[in-house]
């Protein structure tokens, strides 16, 4: 079976817009959403970093889920092949997904940190 792909464009780490349509343009409750996000966000990539292989699907989930509720696209779309395809795969693909999803967190992290402090 064949899953399709979200369209989610990957080049971005945070769609401001998404954002602001998620909150009516409350600057305020952005604030507060993006710093829930952060709070919560590296504690999922750690569970799945300790994931046994068949929970790798739920805990991708709920990663791909929470960057999604932002519009944070670029870490959404590695959540997501996470989620789809790396169950089946090897440890050392599920390691380099890891390290990916890593590498696009700290950036996502740093963004949020940015448009929080503007």
């Amino acid at each position: 079976m064949t899953i399709a792909r979200s369209n989610w464009d990957e080049s971005v780490i945070l769609d401001r817009a998404h954002l602001a349509g998620f909150t009516g343009g409350d600057e305020d409750l952005e604030a507060e959403i993006l710093g829930i996000f952060a709070a919560n966000a590296p504690n999922y990539l750690e569970t799945l970093k300790t994931a046994a292989v068949a929970d790798w699907k739920a805990h991708a989930h709920k990663l791909k889920g929470a960057a999604r509720g932002i519009g944070a696209w670029r870490l959404a779309v590695e959540a997501e092949r996470a989620e789809t395809e790396m169950p089946e795969r090897s440890d050392a693909e599920r390691a380099a997904c890891l390290a990916e999803l890593t590498v696009r967190l700290d950036a996502l992290l740093a963004e949020i940190r940015a448009v929080v402090a503007a």
